[in-house]
């Protein structure tokens, strides 16, 4: 750090940031049920961020062009990175804004199960758990991939940011593979910042019973309207609409009316009220912001404005840095109460929301249809239309809750009348 802080002076650079994360990473490659291969990786590297301030036509402006760098560049290479970035600053003026408060700070160890057990062993960890649960007979783990990191990451400012922090997480991707009636395979990514092994089995037992029963799904659905439920990963891409919309990247251009005090779900809501908090997913964020935990929404009504630092200081709203994690409470209904009379998709070739106008839409890889008295059936193809502006009136949550890296809330959502396109 000194040695780049050093370097930005003699460059005649006087507002800097500089960011510096260490990664050790514990990784593990199967096939089938044959470790493939272990690998160790330790990373480090420093991203440096250079601000240049200027004036036309008499107004103040400010421009940042970031750059990274590693240990093992020499002093002239480092230096010719700076200028290069002082001089490109240039090219990226905007109205001036200001810096957020310095924060100071010993280093934090986030909070997490993960730092209860020893870093080797976590990702033996996921990887018994996994082949626990490969016991279907017909589906089975083809590959699975563990990555186990430790984030040490260290950030400096010239207005006297001082601060660091310790970080765990688990991720990875599987793939499982059923050949009863059809050859089939099935890819999921998962990601824990906590020891989230009971979260992990539950995927892995899902995601073998999806996969052998896409193996012998043949129905199609039936163009129409229908009641929809969405679980497990598609709720936080549901839910991310919402964080979008309250942010300030979406705020300031106009591209969404959030404001403090807005009722986001209407008066006539006959279903579960939103209630999100924004959860911290470091101590800091990369532009030195302590986060903490902050209520999004209550009741469906904004309490929070998010944003990063420069679109916050145009907003006037105070700089608290961007939140993508977020806690929702249990809802009050079981998931197996709510499969009547609906489609339950569990599997999307793929599945978006639109940060614009809330609509969303997924080609179906694989669902569950229940008529009315609960008889199921096995549905491939078509795909789902929806909107949450019309939907979030009648939002019902899960009982069931789940824990990934970037949502903590129920499993699923049943919404009310989404287009079904089919037969």
């Amino acid at each position: 750090m000194e040695r780049y802080i050093k370097l930005l002076k003699e460059c005649g650079v006087d507002v800097w940031f500089i960011k510096e994360r260490s990664v050790l990473s514990n990784e593990l490659f199967f096939i089938k049920k044959r470790l493939d291969m272990r690998r160790i990786n330790d990373s480090k590297d420093s991203v440096i961020t250079v601000y240049t301030d200027k004036e036309e036509n008499g107004t103040k402006m400010r421009g940042r062009t970031d750059i990274i760098v590693a240990e093992t560049m020499t002093d002239e290479e480092i230096k010719k990175l700076i200028k290069e970035a002082r001089y490109a600053a240039q090219f990226s003026l905007n109205p001036f804004y200001e810096l957020p408060a310095p924060e100071k700070s010993d280093c934090i160890v986030q909070e997490s199960t993960l730092n209860d057990v020893e870093f080797s062993k976590i990702a033996d960890m996921f990887a018994d758990a996994a082949y626990e649960v490969d016991n279907d007979g017909e589906s089975f783990i083809n590959s699975l991939e563990i990555f186990v990191e430790e984030h040490k990451v260290h950030m400096i400012g010239s207005k006297g940011t001082d601060v660091a922090y310790v970080k765990r997480l688990v991720n990875g991707e599987i793939i499982t593979q059923c050949k009863s009636l059809q050859d089939v395979e099935t890819y999921e990514q998962f990601a824990y910042d906590n020891l989230a092994i009971d979260d992990f089995k539950r995927l892995l037992k899902n995601t073998l019973k999806h996969t052998r029963d896409r193996s012998f799904a043949k129905d199609k659905p039936k163009t129409g309207v229908s009641d929809v439920i969405i679980s497990d990963a598609h709720m936080p891409e549901l839910m991310k609409f919402y964080f979008a919309r309250g942010d300030a990247s979406m705020i300031y251009p106009k591209y969404s009316n959030y404001e403090i005090g807005l009722n986001v779900q209407g008066d006539d809501v006959k279903g579960d009220r939103l209630n999100i908090l924004y959860e911290p997913e470091d101590p800091f964020n990369d532009e030195g912001i302590r986060m903490v935990e902050r209520t999004f929404l209550e009741d469906g009504v904004v309490k929070t404005i998010c944003g990063n630092q420069r679109l916050s200081y145009y907003l006037g709203i105070p700089q608290i840095g961007m939140y993508r994690k977020g806690r929702m409470p249990a809802g009050s209904v079981s998931l197996e109460d709510m499969k009547k009379d609906c489609i339950h998709v569990v599997n999307f070739s793929s599945f978006e929301t639109s940060p614009m106008d809330g609509s969303f839409r997924g080609e179906i890889r694989l669902a569950y249809g229940y008529d009315k008295d609960g008889n199921v059936s096995l549905i491939t193809g078509g795909s789902v239309n929806g909107s949450l502006l019309k939907s979030q009136k009648d939002f019902c949550f899960s009982k069931e809750t789940q824990n990934l890296d970037n949502y903590i809330g129920p499993v699923a959502v049943k919404l009310k009348d989404v287009a079904i396109g089919g037969e």
